[in-house]
């Protein structure tokens, strides 16, 4: 299991009132539940190092290791909720869920694609449509992310997360025929097909009736002689 170590210290005091004071000082207030720990921890730690260790490719789906300042106490533990200031876009309150090496945790796994598509080289363009899947696996074995080829991607083809490069030990939550990207037609194309189309059509059609036409002026003619 990963060591990334996050220092935190118990909150004497909770509260709107203590939390204020907190982010002035630069600090975010927390708690830590779950696990075999049945008690409920209200803790504080460092904003500035905690952003930059969530600012990493696993983000969220990190597995710390949280010591408690001045004691022996440490725990692996995982974000489970954050609340963002919606001024400040900084992290309000962080909820973490305590986790144990072996247990199997629900988690949204990134999808980074890589490469250009041969479809897009033709004139199509990249539709990424699945951008995040769920996925069941062990605390220890949480990926980064999936990386997704689409080097070979023909123009109307796609990839499913049914394709998906899965390690072992890990199962795939989401319906397999979930999108994850396909290579589309830009529509402006298919809408200029489409007129084309209509006006052939339409001159095949009208062909048999200038013919009809003809036949009845020389029948009419006839008569009248």
């Amino acid at each position: 299991m990963d060591e990334l170590v996050i220092e935190v210290e118990r909150r004497g005091s909770t509260g709107k009132g203590a939390n204020r004071k907190l982010r002035r000082e630069g600090l975010i207030p927390a708690v830590v539940y779950g696990g075999k720990d049945k008690e409920s921890v209200a803790v504080a730690l460092d904003r500035h190092t905690v952003t930059e260790l969530l600012r990493q490719e696993k983000g969220r789906n990190t597995v710390f290791l949280l010591k408690m300042k001045g004691t022996k106490q440490e725990r692996h533990a995982m974000v489970r909720d954050a609340q963002i200031d919606p001024l400040t876009r900084q992290y309000a309150h962080l909820d973490f869920i305590r986790v144990i090496k072996g247990q199997r945790l629900k988690v949204e796994i990134p999808i980074v694609v890589e490469g250009e598509a041969a479809g897009v080289k033709v004139g199509g363009f990249l539709d990424w449509v699945g951008r995040t899947v769920h996925i069941e696996c062990a605390a220890e074995a949480i990926p980064e992310s999936f990386r997704v080829d689409v080097t070979n991607l023909e123009l109307g083809h796609h990839i499913a997360a049914a394709d998906l490069p899965l390690p072992e030990g890990v199962r795939l939550l989401d319906d397999p025929r979930k999108m994850i990207v396909t290579v589309k037609t830009h529509a402006k194309e298919v809408e200029e097909a489409k007129p084309a189309e209509a006006a052939a059509a339409g001159e095949e059609a009208t062909e048999p009736e200038v013919i009809k036409r003809g036949k009845a002026v020389e029948e009419g003619s006839g008569d009248a002689e």
